[in-house]
């Protein structure tokens, strides 16, 4: 097992977690920033799992009153498991993050996904399948756009001979984009490889 603490300070209001821009006006010459995460490793019998935690907020930095009331807290969670069970090694992660603004309160950014497949191996051979979503909104009152995922893939190799077959598919919606809702499209990819 392994654990990893840090804590982040800084002038600079636009790096939470050194990505996460401020949200509720804040300057660099009148805000910074502090942060603090944990990140935990371990294995226990046939399943590896991760886990990651932190949270960041800007403050005033600018000894100006006026600009007290003004902050962007930010945190961000993820977790993956992978479990080893001979042949079969199925795997699942989920992962979120939130970021929103003390004085422009529709200001909130929101941002989570998941997804959960395994690896099938069959002597040489191996089969992969994986499902996933996503959702990502912007504000309050804004709608998500979503989108899930389905891939299945399938490797063999006969002699010097290695044939790959994918089938992947993708959709998309969100209420306040016409353009995108209602997306779809599928994927089939075949491809042949020789060695020697």
């Amino acid at each position: 097992m392994s654990a990893t603490v840090a804590y982040q300070a800084s002038g600079d209001s636009v790096d939470l977690h050194g990505t996460q821009e401020a949200l509720d006006g804040e300057t660099n010459t009148t805000h910074g920033q502090s942060g603090f995460g944990i990140g935990f490793s371990g294995t226990f019998g046939p399943a590896t799992v991760g886990f990651t935690q932190a949270s960041a907020s800007t403050s005033n930095s600018s000894g100006v009153a006026a600009y007290d009331a003004q902050s962007t807290s930010s945190s961000t969670m993820g977790l993956g498991v992978k479990i080893a069970l001979g042949d079969i090694k199925p795997f699942i992660s989920y992962g979120t993050t939130v970021a929103s603004a003390a004085v422009a309160t529709t200001k909130e950014y929101t941002h989570e996904g998941s997804e959960v497949g395994l690896v099938y191996d069959l002597g040489s051979d191996s089969v992969v399948i994986y499902l996933g979503n996503s959702s990502d909104q912007y504000s309050t009152t804004d709608k998500p756009l979503t989108k899930s995922g389905m891939e299945l893939g399938y490797h063999t190799s006969v002699g010097p001979a290695s044939l790959k077959i994918g089938y992947g598919t993708q959709t998309k919606a969100d209420d306040d984009d016409a353009t995108v809702d209602g997306y779809s499209m599928s994927d089939l990819e075949v491809s042949m490889g020789f060695s020697f």
